[in-house]
């Protein structure tokens, strides 16, 4: 990882392609920063005069983007499932939310290890168990119930409410058993009373699709939503599930979290061909998951070959999750003015590539994107190509 121009130095980003999330367009673009935020935004894509001394980043050639926000993640280095959260920025994300990898009781060391040391911005999901996914190859965290607390849920997300934006619970057979009902319950009413939103996991019965569905609100989120299990999915006979048309239509909130078993490419392709996208894409990347993953521009480009414009599937890994992440800095998502300086560049690289879902299915696409820079705060993390040089 190449680390370049300083956060404080005053420079300008030169692209010929850069994506508006606002508008999801692309145009040709000066990106100017300073003190690690974004001071202007020109179609004047003309580096600056010698005598400004502004150093000048030629980013030509490349899709650029604001830094992408992964929605999904475990990001608790040391931890079971945990990649280091810094492993993220050689893909372009800046941003991130763990999904759950802490529970109430080892939320704290969560904060002071990872949160407060890393260079991404991080939300998370607070596990309804307060162990987590601390040894999930040993047990699934809802079997042992008495770690299954909604009482410790809720006293520790009122005191860190800047960091812990809901409740997740990993509501299925392999998880909890015959205890993964009760624990879905639990974390029902914990996010209930806290007034937060619940991040339910689709997984194997028998917490089946339908129970889960019934319970979820507006704001809820449903995450491995276009996973493939048997008879536990949300397509139906070839089509849409009721049920899920509706909990959308009330407000439901869908993520992909892609992971070991979390994306299923023929669910996706019936969806995506009613018009159905989901609202946020996300890689679930963890130990386990990471070769199948690899990061978010992989799972991108995935949505990308199965018929989502490209400017659609920008949107669900910037401004969407970057909103629903509450953040609590401006300009996570975004390219604004005045917002802090979380810049990516990709190179959409064409061609016919294979790609593959989490459940043995192959498709086929003609592009991926390959990450090559990345800026947090105005200082270069990541730069493949040596472009700040």
């Amino acid at each position: 990882m190449t680390v370049g121009q300083q956060p404080g130095s005053p420079l300008t980003l030169i692209s010929d392609r850069l994506f508006n999330p606002h508008k999801g367009s692309f145009a040709p673009a000066r990106v100017s920063v300073e003190n690690g935020l974004i001071s202007e935004i020109s179609s004047d894509t003309l580096p600056p005069t010698p005598a400004s001394l502004e150093k000048t980043i030629d980013l030509s050639g490349l899709l650029v983007t604001p830094g992408l926000v992964d929605f999904h993640t475990h990001i608790f280095h040391g931890q079971d499932l945990g990649v280091h959260s810094d492993s993220l920025l050689k893909h372009g994300v800046t941003a991130a939310v763990d999904a759950g990898s802490a529970g109430a009781h080892i939320f704290p060391a969560f904060k002071e290890l990872v949160i407060d040391k890393s260079k991404l911005r991080i939300q998370s999901f607070l596990n309804i168990s307060t162990v987590g996914t601390t040894s999930i190859l040993l047990q699934g965290e809802l079997k042992s119930t008495a770690y299954c607390n909604e009482e410790i849920a809720i006293s520790t997300a009122l005191k860190f409410p800047e960091n812990i934006i809901g409740i997740k619970v990993r509501a299925s057979h392999d998880v909890g058993g015959d205890f993964a009902l009760e624990g879905f319950k639990k974390a029902r009413s914990a996010a209930t009373k806290l007034g937060l939103p619940l991040m339910v996991h689709l997984g194997p019965a028998p917490v089946n699709i339908e129970d889960i569905l019934e319970e979820l609100a507006p704001g809820d989120f449903l995450t491995h939503a276009y996973t493939g299990w048997v008879g536990n999915n949300l397509v139906k006979d070839s089509k849409p599930r009721p049920s899920f048309i509706a909990a959308r239509e009330r407000g439901v909130l869908f993520d992909i979290g892609h992971g070991m078993g979390g994306f299923d490419s023929t669910v996706a392709k019936v969806l995506i061909d009613n018009g159905i996208y989901p609202d946020t894409i996300s890689t679930d990347i963890h130990t386990y998951s990471l070769e199948k993953v690899i990061g978010l521009p992989a799972v991108l480009s995935k949505f990308v070959a199965l018929g989502m414009e490209l400017s659609d599937v920008l949107i669900r890994a910037t401004t969407a999750p970057g909103k629903y992440g509450k953040f609590s800095s401006s300009g996570v998502g975004t390219l604004d003015i005045g917002a802090q300086a979380d810049i990516s560049a990709f190179e959409c690289v064409e061609g016919e590539y294979s790609f593959s879902d989490a459940h043995g299915h192959s498709f086929m696409g003609q592009m991926r994107l390959e990450p090559v820079f990345t800026m947090v705060k105005g200082e270069v993390l990541f730069d493949r190509d040596n472009r700040a040089s």
